[in-house]
């Protein structure tokens, strides 16, 4: 300040003007802090909402960039308006410390990062090791089940897939990628032969689509590179699931263009059987259909008259490697029991489910030509049981009730409810023999009840009546190796003899859809199935389709957890609270 301001007190600043200069500046420098705040609040949302953006709305990549990159850009902006803020902060006694912090971090990270892509490398290699790739999910859904594994590995030339997919919508793009995902799978787990796939947008390229005669999409056509065989695959809309392929349609591709034949199952029709089309009723069978579709066979539903027909062509091919009868309740034409009988004499391989006191007389009749008798009344077994009643029978190894056998191999449970019982007609061990070798026939036994069982005939009671009813244990499913027939000669195709198989269970609600996920019970279907078409290899304990969450108890566990929770759990609460409350007084 010069002189003549000192000497001119109206030249010199009054404390009333210092008192309006001094909010202007802190109010901007109070506004330029809420302008940083602002940017920095803003820039990390952005990023956050970007990377939520990308991460659960698949097909929207692009806005998601956008978002994140602005957050960024505001960020280093708040960066530069703060940098005695950034610098203090990093370079300050307590940035340092959160500097080292943020370098572990990162190396950290980083290994991570090195580490999860080497994997990712590794198990999308041909064949990885099995430690290289766990399936952590109830029903093991992102492996490929065993049968799969050795169709693959059995390729007699390397194939092509081409996918014709458009993934313009959130739907399409979410049924491509599990579709990338399955045949990801199949590709790493090819054998000798590599399999590759490549997607084609069927709009883009319409001219791949027309040489390889696709006109339908989404639609996988599968091509023999060598042999130039090509099989195409319509799938279904993705507007109606994710799941648009199975891998039961790709597998069928591979075998067509490998020319390996598929074997036939017929389930009979004509006396009024199970429906097998139908997924979604519970005293439908169409799971079991599925099931087998997933095994490779060639499921069909036909009458015994086109049995015959078949039968008359003399084509292996057209001979089916097993038949079954899902509960029939009407009785056997002549015509159809000349053809099942035909069948058999010429060593076919039947499955038979029944259900108490509706078999026809014709089929016990076909039954006791192999001395095999079906009893009245249902089973019960109060050693075994599923409440509400004794008559819905758990049938468990642990109670020995389900003996080794190779249809049964590494059964735990089954879950039966309501079920006949077997008998043999005559003594088996009079049962005379082949050329004092081979028995005319021979029978095992699948499943059965506990000593605490008996057949129900009358179902008011549920009480064991020892002059009219059976004790037990009573065999519930029942395996059959006949070359001939009790009364009767011997099967011979001229040469040798001719063995008919056959496996009759006393069930068929265990294989409709209500119960067929549950306990061990689609292992029992699909695998009687597997030996009677002597697909012994196939014949395994398979992932379920679906995971059954349905919990079976006994009255007593069933009372337990409704009192434990009702009474007993409200009743320790109270206690402590109480004497709580006492301690504290």
């Amino acid at each position: 300040m010069s002189t003549d301001q000192q000497n001119n007190p109206e030249s010199r600043p009054t404390s009333d003007s210092l008192r309006e200069k001094t909010p202007i500046l802190q109010s901007l420098k109070n506004n330029t802090k809420s302008i940083r705040q602002a940017l920095a609040l803003v820039g990390v949302g952005a990023v956050v909402f970007g990377v939520l953006i990308w991460v659960f709305l698949r097909g929207l990549e692009g806005p998601a960039f956008i978002v994140a990159g602005i957050g960024l850009i505001l960020l280093i902006i708040d960066a530069i308006i703060s940098l005695a803020t950034v610098r203090q902060a990093v370079f300050g006694r307590r940035g340092r410390y959160g500097l080292n912090t943020a370098i572990v971090f990162i190396v950290f990270l980083a290994i991570a990062v090195v580490l999860n892509f080497t994997l990712l490398w590794a198990t999308d290699r041909p064949n990885p090791e099995g430690w290289l790739r766990i399936d952590t999910t109830a029903t093991k859904q992102f492996l490929l089940e065993e049968q799969v594994i050795n169709t693959l590995e059995n390729l007699k030339e390397p194939v092509k897939i081409t996918a014709f997919f458009t993934t313009d919508t959130a739907v399409e793009a979410a049924a491509w990628r599990n579709t990338d995902d399955m045949l990801r799978e199949f590709r790493r787990r090819s054998g000798d032969f590599e399999l590759t796939y490549v997607r084609v947008d069927p709009e883009l390229n319409p001219n791949v689509a027309t040489a390889l005669g696709v006109t339908q999409f989404p639609a996988l056509a599968i091509e023999g590179v060598e042999s130039r065989r090509t099989q195409v695959i319509v799938g279904t809309n993705p507007s109606e699931g994710p799941n648009v392929f199975t891998e039961q349609q790709v597998v069928t591709g591979l075998l067509v263009i490998n020319q390996i034949a598929q074997k036939k199952v017929i389930f009979i029709t004509g006396h009024s059987e199970r429906d097998l089309t139908d997924v979604s009723t519970t005293t439908a069978i169409g799971l079991a259909a599925r099931a087998l579709n997933r095994e490779n066979y060639v499921v069909l539903n036909e009458t015994l008259q086109e049995l015959g027909t078949r039968m008359s062509s003399r084509n292996p091919q057209e001979i089916p490697a097993a038949i079954v009868f899902a509960n029939p309740i009407q009785d056997l034409l002549p015509i159809d029991q000349q053809a099942l009988l035909n069948y058999a004499r010429l060593g076919g391989s039947i499955l038979f489910l029944f259900e108490p006191d509706v078999t026809p007389e014709s089929f016990k009749q076909f039954l006791s030509r192999y001395a095999v008798a079906i009893g009245d009344g249902e089973a019960a077994d109060t050693a075994s049981f599923v409440a509400p009643s004794p008559t819905f029978i758990q049938v468990k190894k642990s109670n020995g009730q389900i003996p080794a056998h190779p249809v049964t191999i590494g059964f735990e449970v089954l879950y039966m409810p309501g079920t006949t019982h077997f008998g043999w007609a005559i003594d088996p061990g009079s049962i005379p023999l082949v050329d004092e070798v081979t028995p005319l026939v021979k029978q095992g036994i699948l499943a059965s009840t506990t000593l605490s069982s008996w057949s129900e005939t009358d179902p008011d009671t549920l009480a064991f009546d020892i002059d009219t009813e059976i004790a037990g244990p009573l065999p519930l499913a029942v395996v059959v190796e006949a070359v001939g027939e009790v009364a009767g000669g011997v099967y011979s195709d001229g040469e040798q003899l001719v063995t008919m198989n056959m496996i009759v269970i006393g069930d068929t609600d265990f294989a409709t859809n209500n119960y067929f996920g549950s306990a061990n019970n689609s292992d029992l279907f699909v695998n009687s199935v597997n030996y009677l078409a002597k697909d012994y290899e196939l014949i395994s304990i398979r992932a379920k389709t679906d995971a059954n969450r349905q919990l079976f108890l006994t009255k007593n566990e069933r009372d337990f957890v409704r009192w434990s929770g009702w009474l007993l759990m409200p009743s320790l609460i109270s206690l402590f609270g109480f004497w709580t409350w006492w301690r504290r007084r």
